[in-house]
């Protein structure tokens, strides 16, 4: 039976007065409002709690209305449902289970602080946009779908779903224990490998098409070559990009002169997107919405139309491009002795990728083999390219030695790339690993959004500042203990140099087994990196300003950036009020594009493995609960799960103060970073799940 709740109720009940604070109610319209059979008493009750937390007026008559005194603010439901982080201020504050009941994450509300400092939240203000996608259930005629990662039931009727079917509902009411879900649509059965990819794009509300609207609006723009004012013309200048081989967007470019001082002058070159995008159209809206690029396993869900970011921005090569500058002067010792920003116009004369920037960094012949192309033929590079790469080069050596020296946190981080069929099904794999090639580009474009950054804090108040506070200090000390019975002694917690530390750490465990669990463990120790008004700083960078100016095709801040730099150019006051609910808005898109991307790479996982059934693989322990092991397979980074059943000699028992597991008998220990060797027993779509048994224990 599903019951009414009245706490979840209340705040029902409220939001009738938020959103009507002029008008008067009686019970009778109350009781319509919430849709509910129960004795009016109860609702008298749940308004008598309303007038005590100053919400409602009631006068003698039973009459109920909005206390227009009362001082209410604004908040964001923060993640697992335990926090409250404040619209204006981005502040967290401590919210109790019964308080976020009837909420979802995301949810925006209205709320209160009473004399002991304990938040009210009083009403949903804005729903989140949010789809839920899960499996049909059926129990003594009631059909409901588990949500687990919202740890909510919802009850449906609705006579297309049928049981297994896996569907995509909405949020229709909630006013019970459970909330009633309305059915969109009907995916397709759960264990269907084409219908989990399928609810990945549904789940995380990702748009997978552009609206009539916006590729309309999309289609009309032309395509501008003219230097108008503010313009600068640097076509002729020795230009190139360096992107991944398979790239289809080209969003920076590196110009590169030699001065008559000997000095060096170095453009970073950005597609000019604010150009063509302007503010208030369907398109910026839309773009403003995705607010980032999602590159899921199989596909990539696009923040701009393909005609902007594979043409018109795309920095293609021999075509002129309208692209914002970021010109440094560099000395001969590689110091930066001037530094200017301007609109310009560009030709790119070659594109790289970094396998073939990677050679020409290794080698000192100019000819690239034919099997390190994109063509796949013999690539003979342009002398002056060359050695602008080779000095370019040189250059970022010196800006990343300055970096490490500052205290810049340094990851190298293996990431798995499945290579896939026609039909999205993965037929193999690649272990991506930057070098060289990679740290170049990363140097300049970290240079040109510090100096970015620089100049607008300098000169407005109203800055998009990519911003990253300091670790946890309770998951610092798990890294530190669980390094040390690897036989590292890192220093993480009380340190006087904590980055320096966990540089010497990552840099320590390179090419060991244990390295991508380490980096991991440093990953989630870290403050997530977000975007805000409020600059504080960039930890893991250790940058005092930082904002992200260097990929407008993919992520909203970088345009809204591009366009408070013009206005500084152009000497215009720049001020938006709402510039931290932006700010706000793009960090909630990009934490659901990682879901979303994380989730994609876990069901790819989950399609590899199932065609490796009772296979054996090497691979390394990176988790424990007391539940049992998770195990990442060494040579693909697949990730799956081995129940205490599944622990061969011994029962085993959780250790709660060493995260480990112990034998009951044997005393064998497993702990994180152990080598094993595992059989692929199965796996689960439904659930994104592979189930691991541990053969043996490696030394």
């Amino acid at each position: 039976m599903n019951r009414i709740d009245l706490n979840i109720l209340e705040k029902k009940a409220a939001r009738l007065f938020f959103e009507n604070k002029k008008k008067t109610y009686n019970i009778k319209q109350i009781k319509f409002f919430l849709n509910v059979k129960i004795d009016s008493i109860y609702i008298k009750d749940l308004l008598k709690n309303l007038f005590l937390k100053k919400c409602i007026n009631i006068n003698e008559h039973d009459k109920y209305s909005f206390n227009k005194s009362l001082v209410f603010l604004v908040g964001i439901i923060g993640k697992r449902k335990i926090k409250l982080i404040d619209l204006e201020s981005s502040a967290e504050l401590d919210i109790s289970r019964k308080e976020s009941a009837g909420f979802f994450e995301n949810d925006e509300v209205y709320y209160s602080i009473n004399k002991k400092g304990k938040v009210n939240i009083l009403s949903v203000k804005k729903r989140t946009d949010q789809k839920f996608v899960g499996e049909v259930e059926i129990n003594k005629n009631i059909k409901s779908v588990f949500i687990r990662k919202q740890n909510v039931r919802f009850i449906i009727d609705d006579k297309q779903a049928k049981k297994e079917d896996l569907v995509v509902m909405r949020l229709k009411d909630w006013k019970h224990e459970d909330p009633e879900g309305e059915v969109l649509k009907v995916i397709g059965k759960a264990s269907d490998s084409e219908a989990q990819t399928h609810a990945i794009l549904e789940e995380f509300s990702l748009p997978y098409v552009f609206s009539d609207k916006v590729e309309q609006e999309t289609n009309n723009i032309k395509k501008e070559e003219s230097l108008e004012k503010y313009r600068e013309d640097h076509s002729t200048k020795l230009t190139f990009t360096i992107d991944p081989d398979d790239a289809k967007d080209f969003d920076d470019a590196l110009s590169f002169k030699k001065l008559d001082d000997s000095s060096i002058e170095v453009g970073v070159h950005i597609a000019d997107v604010s150009h063509y995008v302007k503010k208030e159209t369907e398109l910026d809206k839309e773009a403003f919405y995705r607010a980032t690029s999602v590159y899921l396993a199989d596909r990539v869900v696009p923040m701009l139309p393909e005609k902007l970011s594979n043409d018109l921005c795309s920095l293609n090569p021999k075509e002129k491009k309208n692209v914002f500058s970021v010109f440094f002067i560099f000395s001969k010792n590689h110091k930066i002795s001037n530094i200017k920003f301007c609109k310009s116009l560009i030709v790119s004369d070659e594109r790289f990728s970094y396998e073939e920037a990677q050679h020409i960094i290794e080698n000192k012949e100019n000819t690239i083999p034919a099997e390190k192309t994109i063509s796949g033929n013999e690539k003979k590079v342009n002398k002056n390219l060359f050695n602008s790469i080779k000095k370019l080069y040189s250059i970022s050596k010196s800006l990343k030695k300055e970096r490490e020296d500052k205290g810049s946190i340094f990851f190298n981080k293996e990431e798995i790339r499945f290579k896939v069929d026609e039909k999205g099904s993965p037929v193999g794999y690649k272990i991506k690993k930057q070098k060289e090639a990679n740290f170049l580009i990363e140097e300049f474009m970290l240079l040109a959004n510090k100096a970015v950054a620089t100049k607008i804090k300098e000169n407005t108040r109203s800055g998009v500042y990519r911003v990253h506070d300091l670790p946890d200090e309770k998951k610092l000390v798990e890294i530190e203990r669980f390094v040390k019975n690897l036989g590292y002694n890192n220093r993480l917690v009380n340190s006087q140099n904590i980055n320096k530390e966990i540089n010497t750490l990552l840099k320590a465990c390179e090419g060991k087994p244990e390295k991508n669990v380490i980096d991991m463990m440093v990953i989630r120790a870290m403050s997530k990196a977000k975007y805000s008004s409020q600059n504080i700083g960039h930890f893991g960078l250790k940058f005092e300003n930082y904002s992200h100016f260097t990929s407008p095709i993919r992520r909203y801040p970088d345009l809204m950036v591009h366009r408070i730099l013009f206005s500084i150019l152009k000497k215009e006051k720049y001020y938006d009020k709402e510039i931290e609910e932006k700010c706000f808005h793009c960090s909630q898109r990009e934490e659901l594009a990682t879901k979303a991307e994380r989730a994609s790479t876990k069901l790819m996982q989950v399609k590899y493995m199932s065609k490796r059934l009772n296979e054996k693989f090497a691979g390394i322990v990176s988790g424990i609960n007391e539940r049992g092991i998770f195990v990442e397979v060494i040579s693909n980074k697949c990730e799956g799960f081995v129940r205490m059943k599944d622990i061969p000699h011994d029962y085993f028992v959780y250790n709660y103060k060493t995260n480990s597991l112990i034998g009951q008998n044997t005393k064998e220990e497993y702990c994180l970073g152990d080598k094993v060797l595992i059989r692929v027993e199965k796996t689960n779509l439904e659930k994104k799940h592979i189930d691991f048994k541990i053969l043996s224990k490696s030394e």
